[in-house]
């Protein structure tokens, strides 16, 4: 089932670490050969990090249950992690932060709005190019593809997009550009509100994928810290 983990980070320097030591450190904890590490549909994201009540974490989020053992073993009490120059000793064990089942996601009432707030930049690619266009579409899409590839078959979304069945009704937010491993890349930090017809089977597939998106992120480079999500449904701006 989906769950979220925070690792701490004693003595570390957060100013210091960049999104490409995390994405080495922690791919190597999960891409076991070449096919996992480039697979388009990665079962983690990684968020970069920060300060929490007991000193620096990051956060991992998980799609698959069977590599949650592999996570307690990688970052168990004593595991040594290098981020970049920094190598950091673990003095305590990664601790769930939050999990729901796959059946439990997007149980609740039905809703036809839905409040999206990036903590990370949120950006698309498409080859070597980036855009920070955040249109329903690509978020949609790339949440209904981790949702299949990891949920159970038969709570497979049939969720039809050709037909634009949702549509951004407010947006507050910046772009952001950043460079990630020599290449610039152009992102949208900030809140989005999506809306669905009410009622409509779109709006309920709609609502099981985005609340996939805490555990999975959205867009490109999850596992470089971007796209990191949080639910916000009560920002409804001139209401």
């Amino acid at each position: 089932m989906p769950s979220r983990w925070e690792i701490p980070l004693p003595g570390a320097d957060p100013e210091a670490v960049r999104a490409e030591h995390l994405h080495a450190a922690i791919s190597n904890w999960f891409d076991d050969d070449e096919e996992q590490h480039h697979r388009p549909v990665k079962p983690y994201s990684v968020s970069p990090p920060r300060e929490g009540p007991n000193g620096v974490v990051i956060e991992i989020g998980l799609l698959d249950d069977a590599l949650v053992p592999r996570l307690l073993s990688r970052a168990g009490p004593g595991s040594r992690l290098r981020l970049g120059r920094q190598i950091i000793t673990a003095t305590k064990g990664a601790q769930q932060s939050a999990v729901a089942s796959w059946d439990d996601l997007g149980r609740g009432r039905p809703v036809s709005a839905w409040g999206l707030r990036f903590v990370t930049p949120l950006t698309f690619r498409r080859g070597n190019r980036f855009t920070p266009l955040p249109a329903p579409s690509p978020i949609l899409g790339g949440l209904r593809r981790s949702w299949n590839a990891f949920a159970p078959p038969e709570l497979a979304v049939t969720l039809d997009l050709s037909g634009d069945p949702a549509w951004v009704t407010d947006i507050d937010g910046h772009n952001e550009v950043m460079s990630v491993n020599g290449r610039t890349v152009s992102g949208f930090l900030g809140r989005l509100r999506i809306e669905c017809e009410a009622g409509s089977d779109a709006a309920g597939a709609v609502s099981r994928i985005v609340a996939l998106a805490p555990f999975s992120g959205i867009g490109a480079y999850t596992t470089r810290c971007f796209g990191v999500t949080r639910l916000d449904p009560t920002w409804q701006p001139g209401r």
